[in-house]
């Protein structure tokens, strides 16, 4: 077993080598960005069902939006003074009650019975965040139904009608001349239309600025939690994974005497830290990327993309083909060696997930059981590949000196 694993310094031949320091480090680098690819995976999906939000229509609005319990208490703070209610745009005078109303003003009522109105309506709301990714149904129940949202105003005001808001903005509102022209017909306090006009239009500016500004503030605050939970969740399974993998190699060595204890525990420690660093700046800088291009994008293709978490998988190949692309890039590798490098790291990074899934199924202790699988199936993986590389060079050369000899049997013949 110690055999195995131990690790072998750069061996070079006619032939090609067999299994190398590198190929061990790039082992642990693979590990480690396919237990960071299953993290992000699995934190987008927490992200897409936190942040999923049902659209919105005059059942989900009843369900999900709005809130009776604030219409309530918007209608009680405003009548709790004691003192004389008002339609702040026609000036006419509220009671609490439809049926107070009734009793009082007859055929009038309406003009006098008091509803609580979102100034910045759930509609509105609804569609300026459709695209916003970290804004969960909550907040923005939450927000709309803000005590400083909701004006009492009289149900001739408030309903859908010849001179009421209905579900209309502030802004729609008051500029509807024939809704204007209706609504002038209710104004008891002598106020001029154009009076009231401006202020309906100023108010709903007041109420959307508001609204605009906790919205940023809270979808800020979401992503910036969402983002560190995924950085600690990648962070965790990347350094894990790796010094895990890392670890036993490097017990390995100080038991073949290769290596001292104190060197085998700085470089597992080592290996361990830049994993979860990357995993942690991966982990929360993929997951945000992600919920922000799935809901701003409308392209079923880019939106694929995320789904399926190719851009993690992009990530991980770079890390693991880097520095190999380098090498070969300042001439420290001829062309033909880089091909083999990215070979033998490809097929690596092909099976090494199915090790990394039954190691874990065998060692049922998380992350580690597939910590070990990785590490296993790396070096079985690596093994095969450098002797069918051996093998094939072995056959090359063994053509080549056959041409060879076949050459100097015909000069000999003529």
């Amino acid at each position: 077993m110690f055999e195995f694993l131990k690790r072998k310094k750069v061996v070079s031949t006619e032939v090609g080598g067999g299994n190398t320091e590198e190929d061990e480090e790039a082992g642990v680098k693979i590990g480690a960005g396919i237990a960071l690819d299953a993290s992000v995976r699995d934190s987008i999906a927490e992200a897409n069902i936190k942040y999923a939000r049902p659209g919105y229509n005059p059942g989900t609005r009843k369900a999900y939006y709005d809130d009776p319990k604030a219409h309530k208490a918007a209608i009680d703070k405003a009548f709790s003074s004691g003192g004389t209610v008002r339609d702040p745009y026609t000036g006419a005078e509220l009671v609490k009650s439809q049926k107070e109303a009734k009793l009082q003003y007859g055929e009038r009522w309406q003009s006098h019975a008091v509803e609580a109105d979102h100034i910045d309506p759930l509609s509105q709301i609804a569609k300026r965040t459709k695209k916003n990714p970290f804004i969960t149904t909550d907040n923005l129940k939450e927000i709309a139904n803000s005590e400083d949202n909701f004006q009492a105003i009289s149900r001739t005001s408030n309903q859908t009608g010849p001179a009421g808001k209905g579900g209309s903005t502030q802004g729609e509102w008051a500029n509807d001349e024939m809704r204007m022209d209706r609504l002038r017909e209710h104004i008891e306090s002598g106020e001029s239309i154009e009076s009231v006009q401006s202020r309906i239009r100023e108010t709903g500016k007041a109420a959307e600025k508001r609204n605009d500004r906790r919205l940023l503030k809270q979808g800020a605050k979401n992503a910036a939690e969402t983002m560190h939970e995924a950085g600690k969740a990648g962070a965790q399974n990347a350094g894990v994974t790796a010094l895990t993998m890392s670890g036993i190699m490097n017990l390995v060595s100080v038991i073949k005497g290769e290596k001292s204890g104190e060197d085998a525990v700085v470089d597992t420690i080592k290996d361990g830290g830049k994993a979860a660093v990357t995993g942690y700046a991966m982990g929360g800088g993929l997951t945000g990327a992600s919920q922000m291009l799935s809901h701003r994008s409308s392209s079923g293709f880019i939106q694929g993309l995320v789904k399926s978490n190719v851009p993690g998988k992009v990530i991980t190949a770079v890390m693991v083909t880097g520095d190999t692309l380098k090498k070969w890039g300042d001439g420290e590798i001829t062309t033909e060696e880089c091909l083999l490098q990215l070979g033998n790291k490809g097929l690596n990074m092909a099976t090494m997930g199915y090790s990394m899934a039954v190691g874990q199924a065998l060692l049922p202790i998380p992350i580690v059981g597939g910590a070990v699988g990785a590490l296993v199936g790396s070096l079985l993986t690596s093994n095969y590949y450098n002797n069918l590389m051996n093998m094939l060079r072995t056959r090359q050369l063994e053509h080549q000196e056959r041409l060879r000899i076949t050459e100097e049997c015909n000069r000999a013949a003529e």
